[in-house]
């Protein structure tokens, strides 16, 4: 079958359209073994009417699995399921042992009941294949067709475990092996022996009930690992899976670093020991941005762990990382963007007749962030944060923006210099406008407008926006788990570059739009310390390079330096409101 879009299907010659879901990992206990999706006929090859159909059939089976769950949460009211970030080999063992218990005591009961003829040579018929198919798959080492049942098991356990593609791929491998012991005392009955299930599979703590008892154990001498790892998987509950698996991986590492020293609980962790830790990833040849990301990452977990009350020092307060020399930062560059690069962005569907958007939260923004980037080298986050107000006409010089300076981790336009680092504020339950108000005048640098920027319509665009009652240039951008209003747009752009532009070089990115403007102003010969401030290349508290703070530098000199620049033509056509959704080449992906 051919994927049309989400749950919606086409098969054959015919094109008849079908629906078909995923079934909820919890829900596959409730479903014949094996199956995984719910595939059922729209009974139409019309997409228009497969449409109204589909929206009618998924009301079905969400109405199904609802019922599914309810009957699930009865047969799981003496679970309350416990969230672990992984499982012990005690748990994991007694998962194994507990499946082959629960399989045993069925079998029992069934043959018990009384099976006939037909009966009973139907199940040997089933415990004969599914013996060939599974010991195959334990022969050959490949578990991932299990693992459906396996999280679907952990789930009637009552436990809620997030485990490591690795941690993943070794449960599975010990779960498929109870499954074939299991099979294989089934056999051994459709045989006629006698097959005692005490004897076989002797009653065993359930995983549940020892992941308690080792959590009562660990608490009497300290906090455990996972303990302090949930405190943090709590506090940052609103964060990608992804990113709690990778901050997951330097946990690990540590207390396994740990283990081998002596220490048994991350409250033993030593200042001395956090060293050690820095010097061993250093010896594997960790890159240095990565043994950096991974320390950082360690150093967050136990300061939320202090901040928290669960440890009472943060042994990592004081670790310091690796420097990255000038010739490695070098190496990670971002490159400009070429006219040829330029001809691509400026030329395509956003920017064309076409006038497409981005299908989220970007919209009209994925027009105008990457064209003001272009013409004024701001940084994405400050340009997403523009507001009306920020567009300012000086009665004698002109135009120019009102830009918060917000340096980045990713500025690398200048390597020999260090950047300031930005004091974010919280923004939880604040608007835009109070948001920015938290920054103090210094930090606000004054950045001529180009007359390219009037002519593509800028002025156009602040009026529509004027006329909703909008005070922000760019109101549906939402601030993500990182506190930016950029994050959705620029994940938008990575895809939109690579699959739509054909820009695949790594080091492509949307700050080189930066350095196109940095090589332009060098171009046109613009004094250093105009091309930083334009830039916003800071130091300190919001003062520029060479000592120019926004006081200092002359609005009249800044604009006659900035006259200068020579910008290379773009074929974008002048903004009108958006006619449609881009369409991305990767299939099974929505943009933000």
């Amino acid at each position: 079958m051919k994927a049309i879009s989400e749950n919606l299907y086409e098969r054959g010659k015919s094109g008849m359209k079908y629906c078909r879901r995923r079934i909820p990992a919890a829900l596959l206990a409730a479903y014949p073994p094996k199956q995984t999706h719910i595939t059922r006929s729209l009974h139409t090859s019309d997409l228009r009417e497969a449409k109204k159909r589909l929206k009618v059939e998924i009301n079905q089976i969400d109405s199904e699995f609802a019922q599914h769950r309810t009957a699930l949460k009865e047969k799981q009211a003496l679970y309350t399921r416990k969230k672990l970030n992984s499982l012990s080999q005690e748990q994991l063992k007694a998962l194994a042992d507990h499946w082959v218990r629960q399989v045993l005591l069925n079998d029992e009961q069934l043959r018990s009941e009384g099976l006939d003829d037909a009966e009973f040579d139907g199940l040997g018929a089933r415990l004969e294949q599914q013996r060939s198919e599974l010991g195959r798959m334990l022969a050959t080492g490949r578990s991932d067709k299990i693992l459906p049942a396996m999280h679907g098991f952990i789930y009637l356990c009552g436990l809620d475990v997030e485990m490591s593609p690795e941690e993943t791929r070794r449960a599975g491998a010990a779960f498929l092996s109870a499954v074939v012991t299991s099979l294989d005392h089934q056999r051994a009955r459709q045989s006629g022996q006698v097959v005692n299930t005490n004897d076989v599979a002797p009653v065993v703590p359930t995983p549940k009930e020892l992941a308690a008892s080792e959590a009562a154990k660990s608490s009497e001498q300290g906090p455990s690992w996972d303990s302090i790892f949930a405190v943090w998987r709590d506090y940052v509950k609103n964060r990608p899976k992804s990113t709690t698996i990778a901050t997951q991986t330097p946990w690990r590492e540590l207390q396994k670093l740990a283990a081998a020293n002596g220490v048994n609980h991350p409250g033993d962790v030593t200042a001395e020991l956090m060293r050690t830790f820095v010097d061993e990833m250093a010896t594997r040849g960790l890159a240095v941005v990565t043994l950096n990301e991974r320390l950082a990452k360690i150093k967050s977990l136990f300061k939320v762990a202090k901040g928290k009350g669960a440890l009472a020092v943060n042994p990592a307060i004081d670790t310091i990382g690796l420097k990255q020399n000038s010739f490695e930062k070098r190496k990670q560059r971002r490159l400009p963007f070429d006219k040829a690069d330029l001809g691509r962005i400026f030329s395509s569907p956003i920017y064309n007749h076409q006038q497409l958007r981005s299908q989220g939260q970007s919209g009209e923004a994925s027009y105008w962030i990457p064209i003001l980037m272009y013409y004024t080298g701001a940084r994405t986050e400050e340009i997403a944060g523009l507001a009306l107000s920020d567009v300012v006409q000086d009665p004698v010089h002109g135009w120019y923006f009102n830009l918060i300076d917000r340096p980045s981790q990713d500025d690398d336009l200048f390597l020999d210099e260090e950047g300031a680092q930005e004091k974010r504020p919280n923004a939880d339950g604040q608007t835009k406008e109070q948001w920015r108000n938290l920054k103090n005048d210094k930090s606000i640098r004054k950045v001529p407008m180009a007359t390219e920027l009037i002519d593509l319509g800028l002025f156009r665009f602040m009026d529509a926006m004027k006329a909703k009652g909008q005070t922000s240039l760019f109101p549906s951008l939402t601030h993500d788990w990182h506190d930016k209003l950029s994050g959705a747009f620029s994940k938008f752009f990575g895809r939109y570059k690579v699959h739509v532009l054909g820009i695949s070089n790594p080091k492509k990115v949307l700050y080189s739009f930066r350095h196109t403007m940095k090589d332009a102003m060098t171009s046109a010969q613009v004094e250093s310390k105009y091309l930083k401030r334009i830039l916003g290349h800071a130091s300190g508290e919001g003062s520029v390079t060479d000592g120019y703070g926004a006081a200092d530098v002359p609005l009249q000199a800044l604009m006659s330096e900035f006259r200068k620049v020579k910008f290379f033509p773009i074929a974008a056509q002048p903004w009108q409101p958006g006619k449609g959704p881009v369409r991305l080449k990767k299939p099974g992906k929505s943009e933000p």
